[in-house]
């Protein structure tokens, strides 16, 4: 008696909010948020169903093996976008993209951003998505091929890419200078996994990036293919890179705990000399001659450390032109971290100091560990009967670090 009596205002919304007309509104709101839900989300299975379809064929396709034809065959949606002709050799670049920034909410979604109707629209599963795929065919047969995966809307550039994926012959820099090899690189040539950090809209997500070589075990390219896209329409959407790639994630961990163990161990095997002399046509190498080494006090930070400088005496330019003096070498006391690119860790490979001792230098490319190797008969047998990687224009890249 007491609220009919003293709040009859709330008594009367009550009544309106559960009443007959109430109930038939609520049952409404719910069914067009289930039918405007599942249409999104079915818009985005529907496209991610058509980005596996590429990807398989993708994953079917060996570099320098498979024909235009069978490419064409086996990966659907490419349609050719250029052609050229340069003496006898003709290329042909196939490319695909599936999108839905063409789609008339699209860019009212991506103006609000994260906030706000944009995040309304996000939680109904309504996600942009964009997709690209490109190959490269050269005299008949295919050469390159690649393709990025983007959970924000910007411009199509590896930056952007949550999940990508690459194949080339080699790697170089147009002025010959600057590029970096990781200890990670040198552990997996063949199959490079990096990790890193983009921006979306909202946050700062991992990322995840493959490169693998032409002559690639095919079990290990595969892999590059195998995305799970159904965070694209699941209920929380995709958080992170390892959701969409859990086997480039896995692979990333693995290469970086071996890469951890072989740099500990201070080991530098001759596999890394073969596959520096296969893939980087920009390497210098050459066969130096320890003539004195010493330790030098250096004030570093304004703490005294005591430090490694050697003098060698150069005896055969392998590959490349030797310049400069060959004189108080450094020796890097500490090697970034494969698990954590922040930190450092001791560097083992302890450069030979005897006076005779023979080593293989490697310049002209940075490399983070192994740049000074000791001399065995394989590996300089390797190195002098290496022929001279070409450079191909599809493999070169725009950064200096790979």
């Amino acid at each position: 008696m007491g609220v009919k009596i003293h709040f009859p205002f709330f008594r009367w919304v009550v009544a309106k909010l559960t009443g007959r007309w109430a109930r038939q509104a609520y049952v409404v709101i719910i069914v067009i948020i289930l039918c405007l839900t599942t249409a999104a989300r079915l818009r985005s299975y529907l496209m991610a169903r058509r980005i596996q379809a590429v990807l398989r064929g993708l994953a079917e396709v060996r570099i320098d093996q498979t024909t235009e034809e069978q490419m064409l065959k086996t990966v659907p949606y490419l349609t050719r976008v250029r052609e050229s002709t340069n003496g006898g050799d003709v290329q042909r670049w196939y490319y695909t993209e599936i999108s839905n920034e063409s789609d008339r909410l699209m860019p009212f979604v991506i103006t609000h951003g994260p906030g706000g109707f944009g995040q309304l629209a996000y939680r109904l599963g309504y996600r942009y998505m964009r997709f690209d795929a490109g190959v490269l065919v050269h005299n008949g047969r295919v050469s390159t091929l690649s393709y990025g995966l983007a959970p924000q809307w910007g411009r199509p550039v590896p930056a952007s890419y949550i999940v990508s994926a690459k194949s080339v012959h080699g790697f170089w820099l147009p002025h010959q200078r600057g590029l970096w090899v990781s200890s990670q690189d040198d552990e997996s040539p063949q199959y490079r996994v990096r990790q890193t950090k983009m921006w979306t809209l909202s946050e700062r997500q991992n990322a995840l990036g493959v490169t693998f070589t032409n002559d690639a075990p095919h079990e290990l390219t595969k892999r590059a293919s195998q995305l799970d896209l159904s965070c694209f329409w699941g209920l929380r959407g995709c958080d992170d890179a390892s959701q969409i790639a859990p086997g480039l994630s896995q692979d990333a961990r693995t290469i970086q705990e071996a890469t951890l163990e072989r740099l500990r161990a201070g080991k530098c095997p001759d596999s890394i000399i073969e596959a520096r002399m296969r893939y980087l046509p920009d390497l210098s190498v050459f066969l130096l001659e320890v003539t004195g080494s010493r330790r030098v006090d250096i004030n570093e930070e304004g703490s005294m450390m005591e430090d490694w400088f050697t003098d060698y005496e150069l005896k055969e330019e392998i590959r490349g032109h030797s310049l400069g003096s060959w004189k108080n070498i450094r020796f890097p006391r500490t090697v970034p971290s494969p698990v954590d690119p922040g930190q450092d860790i001791a560097n083992q490979n302890w450069p030979q100091t005897k006076v005779g001792s023979k080593v293989l230098f490697f310049g002209n490319i940075h490399f983070q560990s192994c740049q000074i190797i000791p001399v065995s008969p394989h590996a300089l047998d390797t190195a002098r009967k290496a022929a001279l990687p070409s450079k191909r224009p599809e493999d070169q890249i725009l950064e200096g670090l790979l």
